[in-house]
């Protein structure tokens, strides 16, 4: 059949990227659908990246919302064939889904239709799991719920942070469209439905659920703070009333520190690259943190050993500003 009529909906970097990577390849974009930069501060949008540039440079329609939200108004008049949705996060509406002549297609990442939702990225690092799945799929109503077009693994290594997973499930993304493209429409009608009876859902991440509990394992504190690394709010802890965010940590050395008692929390020792902790097993390493806003790691050394014999507390915020340990 000739090229589908596409509308195009992203409002964050992952769908720039792949919009640009779809047109580099010769696909046809009718229009794009998109946010403002003040829409996307007031939905806290992360990733948030300005796709009218793109527009412009290719000539491509764009249509700018002002809410996040998208209706069959915003659609236009004309016989349209597929949407494309991709760095967009609110559900899209049956009614506009319907109004495409072979529906939506969407993606997502996890191990389907286990971790269906939200935060896929951060969830899949925090839960150990060395691997995920990027999948388009047919898009519907729900979240991440629709027959799977096209799919292909991603492996999750120990360096990885949520950052560079990111950037790997983008361009993945990106080859996974143009190929469900490339086989359109036989793609879409020869879906392979998900099992939905054995669905798990992933809740919203907030920034309250950083806390960094100590008494966990090294392995699981470099998961959690890895998982929660740029550009998302970081994971945190407290050090006499005051709260840290840790953006960088590492395994130290399971042999050191095993002489002594094991106090989870206490800053066992300054290095030139930060400082090493104890944890519910091994001594894991800070290299990159910040207290109240300020650079502390990396530091000057002589700053460093100021904290050596502190302990780092696990707490979150009360509405009255209270600090409360979290509980194990």
């Amino acid at each position: 059949m000739p090229h589908p009529e596409i509308v195009y909906v992203t409002c964050c970097d992952n769908g720039v990227f792949g919009l640009e990577y779809l047109l580099a390849c010769g696909v046809s974009i009718r229009r794009v659908i998109t946010i403002p930069p003040e829409v996307a501060r007031q939905a806290n949008v992360s990733g948030y990246c300005d796709v009218v540039p793109v527009c412009r440079k290719y000539g491509i329609e764009v249509v700018v919302l002002d809410r996040y939200n998208i209706e069959v108004g915003h659609l236009g008049g004309e016989p349209l064939d597929l949407l494309i949705v991709n760095g967009w996060n609110r559900l899209i509406a049956g009614s506009v889904i319907e109004r495409f002549r072979y529906g939506g297609l969407g993606v997502h990442a996890g191990h389907p239709p286990i971790g269906l939702g939200r935060a896929p990225l951060p969830w899949n690092i925090i839960k150990g799991h060395e691997d995920l799945e990027v999948y388009v799929f047919r898009l519907t109503a729900q979240a991440d719920d629709g027959d799977i077009v096209a799919r292909f693994p991603v492996e999750i290594t120990a360096l990885d942070t949520a950052a560079t997973l990111y950037e790997k499930v983008m361009w993945r993304t990106a080859i996974l469209f143009e190929t469900a493209l490339q086989e359109f429409p036989r793609a879409l009608l020869e879906a392979q439905a998900q099992d939905l009876r054995f669905a798990i859902h992933y809740e919203k991440r907030e920034p309250k659920d950083g806390a960094i509990d100590f008494r966990w394992s090294c392995r699981r504190i470099h998961d959690f703070v890895r998982a929660q690394t740029h550009p998302y709010p970081g994971a945190y802890c407290y050090l006499d009333g005051v709260r840290w965010t840790i953006w960088e940590c590492a395994p130290f050395d399971r042999f050191s520190f095993r002489e002594q008692q094991r106090v989870p929390g206490e800053v066992l020792l300054a290095l030139p690259h930060g400082l090493v902790v104890a944890t519910g097993t091994s001594p894991i390493w800070l290299t990159e943190a910040e207290a109240e806003g300020k650079v502390v790691i990396p530091g000057d050394l002589e700053a460093l050993r100021s904290f050596v014999g502190r302990c780092f507390t696990t707490a979150i915020d009360t509405a009255d500003g209270t600090i409360v340990p979290v509980s194990g």
